[in-house]
């Protein structure tokens, strides 16, 4: 077609190596410019193109020759432009008009005072050219490449400057680049480290595009990661934690297992799901892949997702009545699902005739294949346009440079050793039984020098049911917690784990040997191993003015995981994955309130589902969801609130749910520095009740309203049957709170009055105020109120008394949370409160000199009501001035607590 002035000439055909089907590319309306149209870089030929066809079509004509500026232009080599004279630059469209016309007359939005007819532009302005993509610009600006000078290399310049740790050493890639012997220059260390990270969202966005399931989709119950050929994480994705570790595990049992037989070749993937050879619990199934190029493994690639159901004693595969693994569904060492590229249809029949859902794990295993695909060809790609050894070396540099800015940080720490401990409540099925008890996880970390030693040696063994986590399910909750909390900065992979060593013998909770049942170990042992360390890391945290905002309280110590199954309005039996219980509220920050509905803190990308969405694939009907009142735990600052629902039996037969939780009869969800903890996990059912006669009313009613029998639930309440007239409520765990709940000012609390966060009940009974008679907060009353109940607080006894003070002038060297700090006087350190008061010497626990009070009331702390029997709180206050500096959960005549002890190097 001829050209016609205006218009833009058609677009000649595609060139060079086109795939047979792009991969899914996520497109984020965050990354589009947000320049001024005239300042925005000219369209391409291949614009709207996937980034990968995009690359294919450029080298294709680059080694054709053509233009590096055009694809489509003929390469002239000089630099000069090849402009089509009368008529536009092939393959470019001229620029379009602001899509925001305003009428004729109309005053500019962006500047009233410009009157209609005035020109936009004063006299010798002219518009600048835009940039094009090959660092030069348009027309006769336009500037050849200058050559490169023989033996010269570009100057470095500094790169990864480490923010808010104090770290006054910067890195380049060059500097990073000398892990394996091979120079990188800083530019394209940092386009191959960003193309890795774009690999594994491409990788996320390929499984959830296939997947379809509610973990996937919603949960983001899923990670992905590239490796280099030991196993090692070069780059993961973020969105659950709990498999940056683990990915990397079963990565090496496949190398460790398959090496000799079946063999490791291009082409290949190996699925595993055995707890014992790197996934969490059978649940969690991974992929992993080769990588090779021109022969030689060039890295692996793997992906891994939560399914629904593998099997097992019980729908969902959380198997809480299980004792032993063998009771828990099909667990698959490293076995070979795909050979040579060609997909063994042996395996593939045998998992799903394991699987009670196996049109939806037939698209899980799918997901895991397009994500391992969707790696293999952009390394494959990554390595033909920089090659191989570039590749495996910026890779390796990752590694050494998130390692390096760990050690820089944690040397900025004082050396500490401190103790957590978390209770889980009770074992699965075994609780209906006399053999039920409180456990264990218990947790010293020692910080020495650039080094962090965890050290679960005293937690209770493993027991007869499934909350045990094998080796895998621990080392997961500490990367969970590690990598927000020191790490939020710095790539995450395998350099990370560098400087933590882990003591913990087989046998433990969270270290079961087999065949102990871990099913449930995800959210049992091993999300306690998370709390614990997140606690330690937190406190040491806050023992430096730099890192003390990274610190927080206990996050939602556990959900409470709902599973129905029945036949819906489909005709058909299914398992439903009820996701509400993820959206609890956030731990309270020394400079803020939880974050309300944050969802669990090891899932870096979570949602749920809206209301229509469950109602639509679940024979259920909601009577109320929404944000629950006094959930957060109390404190300075408040934790966040969890989200609540009440649930009844819409269009179904014969429905039974699963639910099943710890934080039943302790809170988990800890507070800290004197923050009360948030609340537990509540659950009421209501049989026979009478709402579907109020319904018919037009009325919806409170659960408290209904009538009907109203049976004894536990925690883990295991298999029961709901009917049509069934209503079930869930309340499930909420952030902890910061701080003496009694520093909150008067108007914050009138504040979470006004929105319902707070109950009247609430803010009496736990922030200490008085209200009027119209309900507002009384300031002056509430200011004397709470100076009675500090009285109080010194009036009570302590073990022992406080020490000599020192006459010294004082030195404060570092906080210890929100209102102590380590001072220095007299040639001694010592530990003293905001107010001035000497509580102990450095290098001596606190708490027995602090006045102390202990109570079984925990509704008297939090939301909560029940508290197991051999469990009580302490509140440790200074007997000074009465703030209070913490809130523990100890075990009934137990020693005091020592959470943080300074080192001063003599120790043993």
């Amino acid at each position: 077609m001829p050209h016609r002035p205006g218009r833009r000439p058609a677009r000649p055909p595609l060139a060079g190596r086109v795939p047979e089907v792009p991969p899914p590319v996520a497109r984020a309306a965050a990354h589009r410019s947000r320049r001024p149209r005239h300042h925005r870089r000219p369209a391409r030929a291949d614009r709207g193109l996937p980034r990968r066809l995009r690359a294919d079509l450029r080298r294709g004509h680059r080694a054709a020759g053509g233009g590096r500026g055009d694809p489509h232009a003929p390469r002239g080599g000089t630099g000069e432009d090849h402009r089509r004279p009368g008529g536009p630059v092939p393959g470019r469209r001229r620029p379009r008009r602001r899509a925001h016309r305003r009428a004729r007359g109309a005053l500019p939005r962006d500047r009233p005072d410009r009157r209609p007819g005035v020109p936009r532009r004063g006299p010798g302005r002219r518009r600048r050219p835009a940039r094009s993509r090959d660092l030069g610009v348009r027309g006769h600006h336009r500037r050849a490449r200058p050559e490169p000078v023989a033996g010269r290399r570009p100057p470095q310049q500094p790169r990864h400057r480490l923010q808010g740790g104090g770290v006054t050493t910067t890195e380049t890639g060059a500097e990073a680049g000398t892990e394996t012997g091979t120079t990188i220059d800083p530019i394209t260390f940092e386009v191959i480290r960003h193309r890795l990270l774009a690999i594994t969202d491409e990788q996320g966005a390929t499984l959830a595009a296939i997947s379809g399931s509610t973990h996937v989709v919603e949960a983001s119950d899923y990670n992905v990661g590239l490796y280099l050929p030991d196993g090692s994480v070069a780059a993961m994705g973020r969105t659950i934690l709990s498999h940056a570790s683990s990915m990397a595990a079963i990565t090496r049992s496949v190398i460790a297992d398959c090496a000799g037989s079946p063999g490791i070749h291009p082409g290949d993937m190996f699925i595993v799901n055995d707890p014992w050879k790197g996934t969490v619990h059978a649940q969690d199934v991974g992929l992993i892949a080769p990588i090779f190029f021109d022969g030689e493994l060039l890295a692996w690639t793997g992906a891994m997702c939560h399914m629904v159901d593998v099997g097992g004693m019980t729908p969902g595969s959380f198997c809480i009545d299980a004792t032993d693994s063998y009771q828990e569904g099909l667990q698959m060492p490293p076995t070979k699902l795909v050979d040579g590229g060609e997909v063994r249809t042996d395996v593939w029949n045998l998992i799903l005739g394991h699987t009670r859902m196996a049109p939806t794990v037939n698209l899980d295993l799918r997901a895991l294949v397009g994500a391992n695909n969707t790696a293999v060809r952009a390394m494959t790609a990554l390595a033909e346009k920089y090659g191989a050894a570039t590749v495996r070396t910026v890779m390796a540099n990752l590694i050494g440079l998130s390692e390096r800015r760990l050690r820089n940080r944690l040397a900025l720490l004082p050396d500490a050793r401190l103790h957590s401990r978390a209770f889980l409540d009770n074992d699965g099925g075994l609780a209906q039984s006399s053999e039920n008890a409180t456990y264990e996880v218990d947790l010293v970390l020692t910080k020495r020098g650039d080094t962090l030693h965890f050290d679960f040696s005293r937690s209770s063994p493993q027991v007869k049911g499934y909350i045990n986590c094998a080796y895998s399910g621990m080392m997961a909750g500490i990367a969970a917690a590690l990598l927000p909390t020191l790490a939020f900065d710095a790539p995450w992979n395998e350099g990370l784990f560098k400087p933590v060593e882990v003591t913990c013998p087989e046998g433990l909770i969270c270290n079961a040997a087999r065949p102990a049942a871990v099913s449930g170990g995800a959210l049992e042992a091993g999300w306690l191993v998370e709390m614990t360390a997140l606690e330690c890391l937190s406190k040491l945290a806050a023992c430096s003015d730099e890192l003390l905002r990274e610190a927080q309280a206990g996050p939602a110590g556990g959900p409470d995981k709902f599973v129905l199954t029945g036949a819906g309005e489909r005709g058909a039996r299914q398992t439903y994955v009820i996701m509400d219980c993820l959206a609890t509220g956030g731990a309270a920050y020394a400079h803020r309130d939880g974050a309300w509905t944050q969802g669990q803190h090891n899932i870096e990308r979570q949602k749920i589902s809206n209301v229509e969405a469950v109602e639509m694939d679940a024979p259920l009907l909601y009577l109320w969801r929404g944000l629950v009142a006094d959930s957060g735990g109390a404190g300075r600052n408040r934790g966040g609130m969890s989200m609540g629902a009440v649930y009844t039996v819409h269009g179904g037969r014969d429905v039974t749910a699963l639910n099943s939780a710890h934080g039943w009869e302790v809170p988990n969800s800890t507070g800290i520095f004197g923050g009360y903890p948030g609340a537990q996990n509540t659950r009421t059912v209501v049989h026979s009740s009478d709402v579907k006669a109020r319904l018919a009313a037009g009325v919806v009613p409170a659960v408290g309203e209904l009538t009907g029998e109203r049976p004894a639930m536990r925690g883990r309440q295991g298999l029961y049957r709901l009917g049509d007239d069934d209503v079930l409520a869930t309340v499930p765990q909420a952030g902890g709170g910061w701080g003496d709940p009694l520093d909150r000012p008067a108007a914050s609390v009138q504040a979470d009055l006004d929105f319902g966060a707070v109950t009247a009940d609430g803010a009496v009974r736990l922030y200490g105020v008085v209200l009027a008679e119209d309900g507002r907060v009384d300031a002056s009353a509430t200011a004397e109120r709470r100076e009675g109940l500090r009285a109080e607080r010194r009036a009570l006894p302590a073990d022992l008394p406080l020490p000599e003070q020192p006459r010294g002038e004082r030195t404060r060297i570092h906080p210890m949370g929100d209102g102590l700090d380590v001072v220095e006087a007299d040639g001694r350190r010592w530990i003293a409160c905001a107010c001035g008061c000497v509580l102990s010497g450095a290098e001596e626990p606190w708490r027995p000199r602090a006045s102390v009070r202990s109570s079984r009331d925990v509704h008297a702390f939090s939301l909560a009501t029940r508290l197991d029997e051999g469990l009580e709180l302490r509140a440790y206050s200074c007997p000074s001035c009465g703030r209070l500096h913490a809130t523990d959960v100890v075990r009934r005549g137990a020693a005091h607590p020592d959470d943080i002890r300074l080192l001063t190097g003599k120790e043993e």
